[in-house]
């Protein structure tokens, strides 16, 4: 062997030396991870952001960390779960509307109502970065993609539904199988944020007992319906609620110019938001219109009022508890410092349904009035109640609207960070665009993991977000766009720009336009001043919608209304023909490639009927006492299309275009009025016919009539709830 190649594979083994000397460096110092996750918790209902509610912990994490401005959410729990949990947007992770044990396979794999295989989790990243990784609390990314399935280590809290008693202890798991719960109390004692947090505790302790770096989600179902809290932590908060949320409003808002979070010259308080349109027991009397002034209201409705909201603050106050609790345990064990905690919302204050909420778990407008004897009654065990629209608007101050909707009191969410040895202490709020997919590359900065081409032998999307180290050390970030969409709200930002398509409005639907440097409060829409600005964000709207399978690509580009066609964004009425026990005419023109969906449905899965097609075929569906009958036709239609359908006592008839009518035998009239409103473009709440729920159209309605209910032209709601 020649001294030259001697010296070279000693320069090699050196070099090699070194590397892996830096890796060993590299993994030492990777600090550990804390994300925190509140459940429908408003912009300003944080200190820190100009809420009343107590929160001197999480202020603490603001004061010494990091405080964004403008991060956004995807609208609703679960799909801006999946998105904070992947890194791309809901649609490319499987849950583009909602989980669901009945996926729609027609509107494709945005849809499945899980997680998809070709997506990563957080866990599944960091975990071969060296990370222990642990979760509590509420999951709602479907029980068949549970926690463990998709990398976390240990697991104690609830993998089905949006939501459940705070109280009921049985409810509650701890997984992998087989595990033994570490922290039972009583039935009487059990109260959920609070297990919450111990176990978040219990699982920082088995990361530090491991040696190696760790991570903990600590996904709180707290602030969310139902509002649920101990009565004495409430009763602190009554006077603050008594004083009604139209002063408290105002005085958000001067808290907020006070600590710099909102530009006085710019930032203008809207009214008093709307309630959205829906049915009138449902929106409490109030749909379209103003919630109402607080001093409007007799004495007990206040009463009453503030005691939900009173029950709702003092979540937020156990949310915080908890912050502290784990701050404090940090510092005792010498972790805070090494440690990056991040806190925020999955989307903004929850309207459900009007100005007064709901009590029970139907959600149809069953609100009662609490009376002087029986208000500490609110947020006992076993109740169900939400605190309504008047008390979201204060939450969302100053933002436009709420959950659910694109506006930016939906979609936008407090975001804190909190890491002593990596970023220090921000001296100004953060003001640059983020996205809750930013989360995992942030993560993956931090920690020097790698983001997977492939995993367990499938390709994996490319990542969406981008990593906010970089602005939270100080750097700046270039423009960018992000996209939106929710059951039928849509919104597009570019740059300064945000265009909004909403849905459940009291006037025809369209797109807005909003300057968000001048106006971020969105109240003065630009869309007819800037018309052809409008036409191509929402051009690049539609555009960027098939691309990450919100909507299937379609042959309508050439279609000027073609992001109307690719919207599907029809609701219910807010009035509905009258149909029991009387005979039914109905007529649905639509227009699409190759139709399937629901055209038009009132009832439910008790009494009601449908227009819909199935891959092409027009079918007609009635349902009396829970059963279907259907007549379907064997032609494949395409392109402009009316079906008329007829129900009396011996006969069910369906035609299209004039053709001669199928006829079936009849299951008789429908015998009362069904409780589902009338739905265009999907079907609302159950479904009145014999496929999956909501099942929503893939194309435009532009006319229908039931009976003597008739809209002779085209026009747009958007919902699908």
């Amino acid at each position: 062997m020649t001294t030259r190649l001697l010296a070279r594979l000693s320069l090699a083994m050196l070099l090699m030396f070194a590397f892996a000397c830096d890796r060993i460096a590299t993994a030492a110092d990777q600090p550990n991870i804390i994300v925190i996750l509140a459940d429908d918790l408003g912009y300003s209902d944080l200190g820190c952001y100009g809420g009343e509610i107590k929160t001197p912990n999480i202020n603490s994490l603001a004061a010494n960390g990091a405080r964004f401005t403008q991060v956004y959410n995807s609208a609703r729990c679960c799909p801006s779960r999946a998105s904070l949990m992947t890194g791309v947007y809901p649609s490319q992770a499987g849950i583009g509307a909602f989980t669901t044990q009945t996926p729609d396979r027609n509107r494709g794999p945005g849809y499945l109502g899980r997680l998809r295989d070709d997506c990563v989790t957080i866990a599944e990243v960091l975990k071969p970065a060296g990370y222990g990784c642990y979760y509590v609390g509420k999951w709602h990314l479907h029980p068949e993609t549970g926690p463990i399935k998709r990398g976390f280590d240990e697991f104690y809290g609830y993998t089905n539904d949006h939501s459940h008693d705070q109280y009921d202890a049985d409810y509650y798991v701890r997984l992998p199988e087989g595990r033994k719960k570490e922290i039972d109390p009583s039935r009487e004692e059990f109260y959920a944020t609070d297990v919450f947090n111990q176990y978040a505790i219990e699982f920082i302790r088995k990361g530090q007992a491991s040696e190696k770096p760790w991570f903990v989600f600590l996904g709180h179902s707290s602030p969310h319906f139902p509002v649920q809290a101990p009565p004495e932590r409430a009763d602190a908060y009554d006077d603050t609620y008594q004083r009604g949320w139209d002063v408290l409003r105002e005085e958000r808002f001067e808290r907020m110019k006070q600590i710099g979070l909102i530009d006085s010259e710019r930032w203008k308080l809207p009214p008093r938001e709307i309630v959205p349109v829906d049915r009138d027991d449902i929106a409490n009397g109030f749909p379209g219109q103003q919630n109402p002034a607080w001093d409007s209201l007799d004495a007990d409705r206040k009463r009453d009022l503030a005691r939900r909201m009173a029950v709702f603050a003092a979540m937020v106050e156990g949310v915080d508890e908890g912050v502290g609790k784990i701050l404090g345990h940090l510092q005792k064990t010498g972790d805070l410092d090494n440690t990056l905690i991040l806190f925020m919302s999955d989307n903004g204050a929850c309207y459900e349904w009007g100005p007064f909420g709901f009590d029970g778990q139907s959600r149809r407008g069953e609100t009662k009035l609490s009376t002087e004897d029986n208000v500490r009654s609110i947020g006992d065990r076993g109740s169900y109640q939400s605190y309504g629209s008047g008390w979201a608007n204060l939450g969302n101050t100053p933002f436009r609207m709420y959950k659910h909707f694109t506006h930016e009191g939906g979609i936008c969410t407090p975001l804190i960070a909190h890491w002593p040895a990596g970023i220090g202490v921000s001296e100004d709020w953060i003001r640059k665009p983020a996205h809750l997919m930013d989360i995992l590359p942030t993560l993956i900065e931090v920690a020097d993991a790698e983001y997977p081409t492939t995993f367990n032998g499938t390709n994996i999307t490319p990542v969406e977000g981008t990593s906010l180290l970089p602005v939270m050390r100080g750097e700046n970030a270039p423009p960018r766009t992000i996209g939106f969409d929710h059951q039928a709200a849509h919104a597009w930002r570019d740059g300064d720009w945000k265009a909004v398509y909403s849905k459940r409005m009291p006037n025809e639907l369209k797109w807005e336009l909003y300057n968000l440097a001048d106006d971020r409060c969105e109240t003065n829409d630009l869309a007819e001043q800037y018309p052809e600005r409008v036409e191509a964000m929402a051009a690049a709207w539609e555009t960027w919608a098939e691309r990450v399978g919100v909507v299937q690509k379609s042959k309508a580009k050439s279609n000027k209304n073609a992001v109307d066609v690719k919207a599907q964004s029809m609701a219910p009425s807010t009035q509905s023909p009258r149909v029991a026990n009387r005979p039914l005419n109905v007529e649905v023109t639509i227009r699409s490639d190759k139709p399937h969906g629901v055209a038009i449905a009132q009832g439910g899965n008790q009494h009601g009927f449908a227009l819909h097609f199935i891959n092409g075929h027009p079918a007609f569906d009635v349902r009396v006492n829970g059963i279907v009958s259907r007549i379907t036709s064997e032609a494949t239609v395409t392109g402009t299309v009316t079906l008329k359908a007829t129900l009396t006592e011996d006969a069910m008839t369906l035609s299209f275009n004039d053709v001669d009518p199928i006829v079936g035998r009849s299951p008789g009239l429908i015998p009362v009025q069904p409780i589902d409103d009338l739905s265009v473009g999907f079907d609302d709440r159950s479904a009145a016919g014999d496929y999956p729920q909501n099942n929503q159209f893939n194309g435009t309605v532009l006319k229908y009539s039931v009976n003597e209910f008739a809209v002779p032209h085209k026009r747009h709601f958007g919902d699908t709830r």
